[in-house]
């Protein structure tokens, strides 16, 4: 057993909810600025009369159904202006301005996006004696000037209509401008950046693998609210890659109970050919007489269902998914299927405390299992090993306006993945318990101390003493077990033998079980040996690679379990400074983040036996 440890940290699993938030509203107080996440936008504006003079004292209320956002609003300024910030994204926003001698105004359709600014300029008009409602449809600008990111937005409408092959939000990264997976292993590179390069960040918190440095969790994609991809000029607040980031946002729960059901299906049922049926000519492999008879199911059902737990008050958000894909193999010799079993489980409840807080609590749960790993033409499908992956994943998050102008996000979080290799074929083949003996008692396992169960000669027979005149000769009569062979003192075998101590004597250690006054080891006569049916426990089974032929048997030789850990904390305050030299946005903030890895190792000897051919005698097996 080897036990690796890197950056461990004693780290408190939870915290109250009282000392959070109190630790939440402390650095709000103390902090001047800081760096805004990418999790909310803003709506800024300026009102105006019909003369174009700003209106100060206006009355500007926003409202969202599918966030259960309402009551948000603002008053504009001596210079008509007004900001409403910590906005969940959305695109479904209304925005009504009234003031008394002005003709109410209603913006509908107001698209609010994380991490951005939406500017409207809004137009009152004197009201008459006739009473009259102006309604507009606000719509976003197409270029942003200021911008000086290179990134590639996807929502989740456009995300629903693309025809992707595949539930993996990795698919859906290689349709911006510059990211390619060519290897399809769902670690996509930006600009030939290594895989490594790529950060992703689900609601700010990073998944990426804290030892291998690639995807470390996957992401049920019916929870994804957003996808934003950038590739170049991205702000101090991103670290820790060269190549790009991925920003998801989950989706949250609103006011409207919504459920949405899918299941698709593939199978081997539906492929005509089976698993294939070509000619072997093609390909040298076995065509149609080994690939037909291959069977495989992907089954790929899900259910989302959100809705309110109290209205305009508290939210929740379920999305549950379970993967069986399996895929044939033709590998030239041999032909075997591999599979994919995973569950990917996402929950979020997200609880307005007040006009100007709010608190969201995320849980993503992905265990995957990847089936029939290690396996080619010479290696055999009980040689092959299950890769497992996957954890937990804990997201609170709490967001607060502490005046128009200045916002607070605090984020705590825990990444916890688990994964480990178990081989196919248990290494115990013999399920006596025991793998190895220390026979001599230095502290290691050793090639020569493996369990040899009961047949250490391993002809499938018990073996009993039988040089019962001690000439070392296998003499008429001596030949107990049949084998043609001696078996001299300290070579019998067996927990059911009667000469426990191996010395052909029927002492007080030894037990005549039969009661004939005879080592025989026949607890019931019978004329055949041993006992009929009963044969001894045969040794544990090795990772073995015959030179001679090239197969490969046996249990898979390694196994391990990790734990890839990584606790987060970061802090966010935005400030904006409408009237100042001109107007500015201020952003500051931090980022800590602990990572730990610990790792359980045991592995095993892999034996090459090999036919070792003599000029006199007959062969022998030899193993290096």
């Amino acid at each position: 057993m080897a036990r690796v440890e890197r950056g461990s940290v004693r780290v408190l699993p939870y915290a109250p909810l009282c000392a959070l938030l109190s630790l939440h509203v402390a650095i709000g107080l103390l902090m001047p600025a800081s760096a805004w996440a990418q999790s909310t936008g803003t709506v800024r504006g300026l009102v105006l009369d019909e003369a174009g003079a700003p209106l100060a004292g206006v009355t500007l209320a926003l409202d969202s159904v599918s966030q259960g956002i309402s009551g948000r609003g603002a008053v504009s300024d001596a210079s008509g202006s007004f900001t409403i910030p910590a906005l969940p994204p959305a695109g479904d926003y209304v925005l009504s301005a009234a003031i008394p001698g002005f003709a109410t105004l209603t913006l509908t359709d107001i698209e609010v996006a994380a991490g951005r600014v939406a500017t409207l300029k809004v137009t009152l008009q004197r009201q008459t004696e006739m009473r009259e409602r102006v309604e507009v449809k606000a719509r976003p600008q197409v270029v942003t000037l200021e911008e000086t990111t290179t990134e590639t937005r996807i929502s989740a409408e456009f995300i629903d209509s693309l025809p992707i092959l595949g539930r993996n939000y990795q698919d859906i990264l290689t349709l911006a401008p510059g990211v390619t997976d060519v290897d399809g292993d769902g670690n996509p590179n930006i600009h030939g950046a290594r895989d490594t390069d790529v950060i992703t960040l689900v609601d700010g918190v990073s998944t990426s693998d804290p030892l291998t440095g690639k995807r470390g969790a996957e992401l049920n994609i019916e929870s994804i609210q957003e996808i934003e991809v950038k590739t170049s000029g991205a702000l101090a607040e991103y670290g820790r890659a060269q190549g790009g980031f991925a920003t998801i946002l989950t989706k949250s729960g609103g006011n409207d109970f919504e459920g949405t059901m899918k299941f698709y299906w593939r199978g081997s049922l539906l492929d005509g050919d089976g698993a294939g049926a070509d000619d072997p000519r093609l390909h040298a492999g076995l065509g149609e007489s080994g690939l037909r008879d291959l069977r495989f199911n992907d089954y790929l059902p899900f259910l989302s269902v959100s809705g309110p737990i109290r209205r305009d008050h508290a939210w929740f958000f379920l999305s549950n998914e379970y993967i069986q894909q399996q895929d044939p193999v033709n590998a030239l010799s041999n032909a075997f299927v591999t599979g994919i079993k995973e569950v990917r489980e996402f929950a979020k409840i997200t609880w307005q405390a007040g006009a100007n807080h709010r608190l969201a609590f995320s849980l993503n749960y992905d265990p995957q299992q990847f089936l029939n790993q290690g396996l080619n033409s010479l290696t055999r499908e009980e040689s092959g090993y299950t890769l497992r992956q996957g954890g937990p994943m804990l997201t609170v998050k709490a967001s607060s306006v502490m005046n128009p102008y200045v916002v607070l996000e605090s984020l705590v979080s825990s990444f916890d993945e688990r994964p480990s290799i178990e081989p196919t074929l248990d290494p115990d083949t013999n399920h006596n318990g025991i793998l190895t003996y220390d026979r001599n008692g230095n502290g290691f396992n050793e090639a020569s101390e493996r369990d040899p169960g009961e047949d250490y000669d391993n002809d499938g027979k018990f073996d009993v003493f039988e040089d019962f005149n001690g000439n070392g000769r296998l003499d008429a009569g001596e030949d107990q077990d049949g084998d043609h062979r001696l078996t001299g003192p300290n070579s019998c075998e067996g927990d059911l033998r009667e000469d426990v101590d191996c010395d052909g004597l029927l002492t007080e250690a030894d037990d005549d079980r039969n009661g004939n006054n005879s080592i025989d080891d026949t607890p019931v006569p019978s004329d055949l040996y041993p006992y009929g049916e009963l044969r001894p426990l045969p040794p544990d089974k090795e990772y073995s690679i015959d030179l001679r032929r090239g197969i490969t048997s046996g249990p898979y030789y390694e196994e391990f379990r990790d734990r890839r850990r990584r606790f987060t904390l970061r802090e966010d305050l935005s400030a904006y400074v409408p009237d100042y030299w001109g107007s500015h946005d201020l952003k500051f903030g931090f980022v800590l983040e602990r990572e730990n890895f610990d790792r359980d190792a045991r592995a095993r000897d892999v034996l090459s036996p090999f036919i070792r051919r003599n000029r006199e005698g007959p062969s022998t097996i030899a193993a290096i």
